[in-house]
């Protein structure tokens, strides 16, 4: 189960960057969200970042505990 969670994380993170870069630097869906585009784009790709560097913390963390 650790590993499905460990995995999934890391596929959030590809799906929640690719939908920032989707919003940035594409017209797809533009008629849903016409305006805001690179704000939310740009809060995509921030959250993404900090939960990129949060499981990387997690994994650093677990690492030390497993050679203590």
């Amino acid at each position: 189960m650790n590993k499905l969670r460990f995995y999934s994380n890391f596929v959030m993170v590809a799906i929640y960057i690719s939908l920032g870069l989707l919003f940035l630097v594409t017209d797809v869906a533009i008629d849903t969200f016409p305006g805001y585009r690179k704000e939310i784009g740009g809060i995509l790709l921030l959250y993404a970042l900090i939960r990129l560097i949060l499981q990387y913390y997690k994994i650093k963390r677990e690492k030390d505990e497993f050679q203590n």
